[in-house]
């Protein structure tokens, strides 16, 4: 039976059950000390009391270690993942778990969205939660999930939005041959980026599909190539798929030079790429645009090319054709501009 007693102006609960440990803590009213013991003592009876106290003992930065470790273990944990539990370590790592409360992440949200989108803000707590759900039905550990979702709840009140914007920057051709050109003329430049740039284009690729593409996927006699687990909502590993090589994308792989015991077509990181590209539109004074940009012109000329929706969710790997009807929208607005010229 659990006692409450006054003490220095609150009313402190005190419960002791044979074979648990004594709980105690204090509120400020005596109804919500009421409350609380009821239902502890409801969830001792019916064998669901776990003691949060134990999570004073496990930190932050444990618990992703943890989650890293074993569960890295079974699927690999992409570089976008990686990156916002590193992130998570250095600004809540030092904090235990019973201590990451959703008024200190709601508090995190409004100074992340001063340098963030919405969009980024979302996924790292997405990523949190995740290893915050492993750790309560996995590792059993009392941990209270509300607090993310809480979190999660705030980006709406915040007006922070959660959906992402689309871009529509497209390279001129121009633009495309002095990036080219840029790269051509660095004797020392050891990344074929020109090919690469190329590449991109022809088969609307992402930059880490690309450098992942092996020699013993190409099926010569087809002209395909199988990109091995490619980005799908749900399915992170064995999510194969073969796409055709149109244009020129076939010719610009069989030239690369092979090297001795490397599998990859184009052995760079996807990470060199991606800062590469950049600096070349800074030198070239070029303004917002990235390398990803460059999947969304090959997708943009394949609608140009004529081919259909469905045709090009195949090469581009698409799974919501709702993403692709913004490119019909763009096609049919090009048709009636040449229409009426």
């Amino acid at each position: 039976m659990a006692s409450i007693r006054q003490k220095n102006g609150a009313w402190v609960v005190d419960i002791r059950r044979k074979g648990h440990k004594s709980i105690s803590k204090s509120f400020r009213t005596k109804s919500l000390a009421q409350t609380w013991a009821r239902e502890i003592e409801q969830q001792i009876d019916s064998m669901q009391y776990k003691d949060v106290r134990s999570l004073a003992l496990v930190t932050v930065r444990a618990l992703i270690d943890k989650y890293i470790e074993e569960i890295g273990s079974i699927k690999k944990i992409g570089r976008t993942k990686a990156d916002s539990l590193r992130k998570w370590k250095i600004t809540h790592g030092a904090l235990t778990v019973s201590e990451l409360t959703d008024d200190l992440l709601i508090k995190h949200i409004q100074q992340r969205a001063k340098t963030v989108s919405g969009v980024t803000i979302a996924v790292d707590l997405a990523y949190l939660s995740g290893v915050l759900k492993t750790a309560k039905e996995l590792w059993r550990m009392p941990v209270d999930m509300s607090v993310t979702v809480t979190a999660r709840a705030s980006l709406r009140y915040l007006g922070l939005t959660s959906k992402s914007r689309e871009r529509d920057r497209r390279p001129t051709n121009g633009e495309i041959e002095d990036i080219c050109l840029h790269f051509a003329i660095k004797t020392r430049q050891r990344v074929p980026m020109g090919d690469l740039i190329h590449f991109a284009i022809e088969t609307a690729m992402r930059a880490g599909e690309i450098v992942n593409l092996r020699w013993q996927d190409i099926n010569h006699d087809h002209k395909t190539i199988t990109i091995r687990n490619r980005k799908h909502p749900t399915e992170k590993e064995g999510n194969h798929q073969e796409v055709p090589l149109l244009g020129t994308a076939y010719d610009i792989l069989v030239r690369q030079p092979k090297k001795d015991k490397e599998e990859r077509i184009f052995p760079i990181a996807e990470g060199t790429v991606s800062s590469l590209f950049p600096r070349a539109c800074n030198a070239l004074g070029i303004d917002d645009l990235r390398f990803h940009d460059l999947r969304h012109e090959g997708v943009s000329r394949l609608f140009e090319r004529g081919l259909s929706i469905m045709e090009v969710s195949l090469i581009s790997g698409h799974r919501d054709l709702k993403m692709l009807k913004r490119y019909v929208n763009l096609r049919a607005v090009d048709i009636s501009n040449k229409y009426l010229s």
